[in-house]
């Protein structure tokens, strides 16, 4: 045989390969839908996913349901009893990992922190923030055995400090950390995350990844943490530590109530590709979050089962649930992004923006409108 054609033989060969490097490109063979992976984290945060999985075909009534192929991994997205989508469900570490992995074409959907988003979308990732999934739930913890019970006792501490307080976070652009940097910075607390700074009141520490938050403080390689429900309540129920804020309630109060966290997401590919499948897993989504608000006892006992964590940190819960991207909402998002913006973790895309200029540029709320 001649080589052009073995060439030829081979192009033929590896023609079904092409275009196949990402996974918004692949197609179930078994019912020729496409197979999409969406990004969470092991957080309560992320109820409304796990609570879609979770009761699956009992969302029948509602139209769209998850039809599990593999329990906590592969699941098949239905409408009117019609598959649309093959869905993978993939644990991240943090919402930075989530939107790294969106932004290599690893992940199609994905929940994380507005804060990562925004943070993804400044350095050129093509993707849009859908809807929240939930507002508040964060906390602000201490060792179990410290004398600091509330802010106030807080401030005094700082204080009396010869050296500054060692305070950590699960990720550099994760709400927790974005609004507790917002917060001291507007109570006039001077922080930093250079450890040779021996002048900060406040030394942010990060603890790459929630799983850390915990034996950081058994450890006392901090002396609190700020990080997202369940890690809060957990830190009390197995006696490490002690919740002395619901930040929600720094000062000043009122200021952060409603305030934005996770949120939904989708690369601008998968959008383009697939807008119906894209506004069908949004709708399983509401259908979910209003049932985990409605029902906030049987979701922790979900989240309980699912993550591992102990029933009564997630019943502790003050998580609001909802895919409603309201006038409040996206007003306290400015919040983040101008936090993002004075804390130099925004310097490409929108380094000299206004966020009333970018709005057009995060958002994508039709799927939920």
């Amino acid at each position: 045989m001649k080589k052009s054609s073995y060439f030829l033989i081979l192009v033929i060969l590896l023609l079904p390969l092409v275009g196949c490097s990402s996974n918004s490109d692949k197609v179930s063979k078994e019912d020729n839908i496409p197979n999409l992976k969406v990004g969470y984290i092991f957080t309560n945060h992320h109820t409304a996913l796990m609570t879609a999985a979770s009761k699956g075909e009992e969302f029948k009534g509602e139209g769209i349901y998850l039809k599990k192929d593999i329990d906590r991994e592969k699941y098949t997205l239905m409408k009117d009893d019609k598959p649309v989508a093959k869905l993978d469900l993939v644990v991240t570490k943090n919402g930075s990992e989530t939107m790294t992995m969106m932004g290599q074409g690893h992940l199609d959907l994905g929940l994380a922190s507005s804060a990562a988003n925004i943070a993804a979308m400044d350095k050129g990732n093509k993707i849009k923030i859908l809807s929240p999934v939930h507002t508040e739930g964060i906390g602000l913890v201490v060792g179990k055995d410290s004398s600091i019970n509330n802010w106030d006792e807080l401030l005094k501490e700082l204080e009396n400090r010869d050296e500054p307080m060692k305070i950590g976070y699960h990720s550099p652009t994760s709400a927790p950390v974005i609004l507790f940097e917002a917060a001291i910075k507007e109570a006039g607390i001077s922080y930093s995350n250079n450890p040779q700074n021996l002048d900060a009141d406040i030394l942010l520490v990060d603890l790459k990844g929630t799983s850390n938050l915990i034996p950081a403080l058994s450890s006392n390689q901090v002396d609190g943490w700020v990080g997202p429900s369940p890690y809060p309540e957990l830190s009390q129920t197995e006696k490490v530590g002690k919740i002395i804020l619901d930040m929600k309630h720094l000062p000043p109060e009122g200021k952060w109530h409603d305030f934005p966290c996770c949120v939904a997401s989708a690369t601008e590919k998968t959008m383009e590709r697939y807008p119906e499948v894209v506004e069908d897993f949004m709708s399983l989504l509401t259908v979910s979050a209003n049932y985990s608000e409605k029902n906030k006892e049987e979701a922790a006992e979900i989240v309980a089962k699912w993550t591992g964590v102990s029933e009564e940190a997630a019943k502790m819960s003050s998580i609001k649930y909802t895919t409603d991207p309201n006038e409040t909402w996206v007003s306290n998002v400015e919040l983040i992004f101008n936090a993002l913006k004075d804390s130099n973790k925004l310097n490409d895309n929108f380094k000299d923006k206004e966020y009333k200029k970018i709005k057009d540029i995060l958002y994508n709320f039709n799927y939920v409108k």
